[in-house]
């Protein structure tokens, strides 16, 4: 399974993959597969898109600390009443586009 398959699957049940809908386990289990994969690969995947997602966030929201892609998701997810989880895949979903549109003028 490619990753934006697993991506797409967790986005519609994520309970079924983290067992409830919190930004942090949604973070555990991304980590664990993606250093799976870097382990299989000898390196890491070129879809880890952790740390230039978080750099993302921390330009458009403005965080000058040293929050991680998570941390910042759940501040924001508390700001706006709504489940960390859902706000994840928001955001998730426009730093991907951003990324596609940059990529197509390179």
């Amino acid at each position: 399974m490619k990753f934006e398959e697993l991506m797409s699957h967790i986005e519609r049940r994520p309970q079924q993959f983290i067992g409830e809908k919190d930004i942090f386990l949604l973070n555990a289990f991304l980590t664990g597969y993606l250093c799976n994969d870097a382990i299989r690969l000898g390196e890491s995947a070129k879809y880890d898109f952790r740390s230039d997602f978080n750099n993302w966030l921390q330009k458009k929201f403005n965080y000058h600390n040293s929050f991680s892609w998570s941390n910042i998701i759940n501040e924001i997810s508390k700001k706006e009443n709504l489940n960390s989880v859902d706000v994840f895949f928001k955001e998730y979903h426009l730093y991907e586009n951003e990324k596609k549109s940059v990529s197509e003028f390179d």
